[in-house]
């Protein structure tokens, strides 16, 4: 039975091309590529035309639950949009959910946002009327309203970036092209203007190594 399933077709879906690059698994029965926002249901699209078995979406989110934190590990169970309409996730496998019990983790749902969230403010304000989410990214609802048409199973896996203990500074989201990349010469200007906020941007780069480490970890002991 469990080589029945590693040989299935493993398709993998990252919010982020810097996601996808924490990624070396070389088996040729996985297909992985990136996207995220609306993009990402091209991103299914090419899964599915590869005519994978199984989807998983890895990457980072956001918290808007005070019980997740930094570096937390959340198996998603239901997805939202920002319709409340939902929708839940396929069971994971027993031969990747023992893997993942290698790991703590959190189970949680999940709402697929338009746009990155910033402040603790406006996530709180996610939390009370989203009232059955935890977590937040820019691709999952759409990757699986895709998967959905085919029937093939997604399951969705986060790593937390941002909580509720800190913000993302405002200035970063224009600092981001549409594909999530960050312009460095953007970024330069910003602090350039307002020195003092590299010490708000050293803060925020232990919380990123945090949660970058443990995605990486989680992709590449769950997939080989």
């Amino acid at each position: 039975m469990e080589h029945k399933i590693r040989k299935k077709r493993i398709g993998v879906i990252f919010g982020l091309k810097k996601e996808m690059d924490l990624f070396f698994v070389n088996e040729n029965n996985i297909f992985f590529d990136y996207g995220y926002g609306k993009s990402s249901k091209l991103t299914a699209h090419k899964l599915i035309e590869k005519n994978v078995d199984i989807v998983f979406n890895f990457g980072f989110a956001g918290s808007i639950s005070n019980k997740i934190k930094n570096g937390d590990i959340v198996l998603i169970d239901k997805i939202y949009n920002l319709k409340k309409r939902k929708d839940a996730c396929d069971a994971l496998p027993d031969f990747f959910l023992k893997k993942l019990q290698r790991f703590r983790f959190i189970k949680s749902n999940l709402l697929t946002v338009n746009k990155i969230i910033t402040e603790k403010k406006e996530k709180l304000q996610l939390s009370n009327k989203y009232e059955q989410v935890s977590v937040i990214d820019m691709e999952g609802y759409f990757i699986m309203k895709e998967l959905l048409k085919k029937k093939i199973p997604f399951v969705s896996l986060k790593v937390i970036f941002d909580d509720l203990s800190f913000d993302i500074p405002s200035y970063l989201s224009n600092c981001v092209n549409e594909k999530g990349d960050l312009s460095i010469i953007n970024l330069l200007i910003k602090i350039s203007l307002k020195p003092q906020r590299v010490k708000t941007l050293l803060k925020l780069q232990n919380k990123y190594i945090t949660s970058r480490k443990i995605l990486a970890m989680l992709i590449n002991n769950l997939l080989t």
